[in-house]
């Protein structure tokens, strides 16, 4: 899926309650936790164990994606405890397009529209940076390609 836009976007007002704080690689643990969580009992659980997950986290904040755009990956907080985050990265595969590599939000935190801040959020710093496109991958029957054409997003071939 495809979102591009053009000029300045607003910067959402951040839900009551939560920090946000751009991504750093000690955050790794964290966001390994987050995205077996995240994952588990979904359409996206491919069995894969806590040591997995943090592996893939780690992998994704090192460049396994391709660079991190680290001024659009973000973390929101509640208590200091990481409940969502945002991953962009420019795709190695793809021409370095810019590419939203994991938007994940803890389940007992979903529904609550912090998932939507925070794409907002990282398509408003995106655009600070000079960036007018983000793309991503959904798995198809995913719940969150409703998220995603909300937010505008659209199927590419």
């Amino acid at each position: 899926m495809r979102r591009s836009w053009e000029g300045p976007t607003g910067s959402p007002d951040v839900p009551r309650g939560l920090g946000l704080r751009v991504v750093e690689t000690g955050d790794a643990r964290a966001l390994g936790t987050l995205m077996a969580n995240a994952y588990r009992g979904t359409i996206d659980d491919e069995g894969e164990t806590a040591e997995d997950a943090l592996a893939q986290a780690h992998a994704t904040l090192t460049g396994s994606w391709g660079p991190l755009i680290a001024g659009a990956s973000l973390v929101a907080l509640r208590g200091g405890a990481v409940v969502a985050a945002v991953i962009t990265v420019r795709d190695a595969q793809h021409e370095m397009v810019p590419l939203l590599a994991f938007a994940l939000t803890d389940p007992r935190w979903q529904r609550q529209g912090i998932g939507t801040w925070l794409i907002q959020e990282s398509i408003y710093r995106l655009t600070a940076l000079g960036i007018t496109e983000l793309h991503l991958a959904v798995t198809r029957g995913s719940p969150a390609r409703r998220l995603y054409d909300r937010l505008g997003f659209q199927e590419v071939g």
